[in-house]
């Protein structure tokens, strides 16, 4: 009798346990170095897009800078300390220039494409990693650690990149 107990007691913890586990063990944080034709890339954006959906929406997107030595790491969803696991796509972007369009993604300055006024934005790194639809890179991101997912971006700086973006 008090065996079946124990065995009970037993079972109702390593499933508790999972549970709790599991919550925090699904997340994964992602880091790695940004390089530009061997070189390190300070102030790039690397931005993680989620190719899962669900109902149709993509899963959402997450976003860091790198260091002066090219590093980055992306920690948090906003929410919690990790992302989901899973198939991202990625997009790298250094843009540079003045007005309200300085520090947006691509995707941002893609929206930002009406309206009066403007600023001249350039990528430092070639426009082929600057959107998801000619972007070539991705990665696979697992629970827990997911460390030297480093990403070595070759081409012409700034090829094609100038862009005169109206002001929103």
């Amino acid at each position: 009798m008090s065996t079946r107990r124990w065995l009970f007691h037993a079972v109702g913890f390593v499933a508790l346990a999972t549970v709790l586990g599991c919550s925090k063990g699904n997340l994964a944080t992602v880091s790695g170095v940004v390089k530009h034709n061997g070189a390190p890339v300070e102030g790039a954006l690397v931005t993680l897009v989620s190719t899962v959906e669900v109902d149709g929406k993509p899963q959402g997107s997450y976003a860091a800078k790198t260091d002066s030595s090219g590093k980055y790491m992306i920690a948090f969803d906003g929410k919690n300390a990790g992302i989901p696991p899973g198939l991202y796509k990625v997009t790298i972007t250094k843009l540079k220039g003045s007005g309200k369009l300085e520090g947006l993604d691509q995707g941002q300055l893609d929206a930002a494409g009406g309206g009066g006024g403007g600023a001249t934005l350039q990528n430092d790194l070639p426009m082929e990693y600057a959107k998801q639809e000619t972007s070539k890179l991705s990665v696979t991101v697992e629970p827990g650690k997911n460390e030297n997912k480093d990403f070595d971006l070759k081409g012409t700086a700034g090829a094609g990149a100038v862009r005169g973006m109206p002001v929103p």
